[in-house]
């Protein structure tokens, strides 16, 4: 049965001026969630980095984590 091994997560992001808030979660349990903070830079005509120190609440640890990605 191929359902037995799916799994998902949610990632969101809430944008205010050039800096954004980070919360995500692997299969929407609220025990098992990530906050952060950070801000997005564009290097290139649409493409960006996002740099970001993120609180991992299950593992009670603080991480620096670098995003890249398209922006359309």
């Amino acid at each position: 049965d191929s359902t037995v091994d799916m799994s998902y997560s949610l990632h969101a992001r809430y944008y205010m001026n050039g800096y954004f808030v980070y919360v995500a979660t692997e299969g929407l349990d609220a025990e098992n969630m990530s906050y952060g903070v950070g801000k997005m830079f564009g290097i290139h005509k649409g493409i960006f980095i996002d740099p970001k120190v993120v609180y991992n609440a299950t593992e009670k640890t603080t991480n620096l984590m670098l995003g890249v990605g398209l922006k359309f």
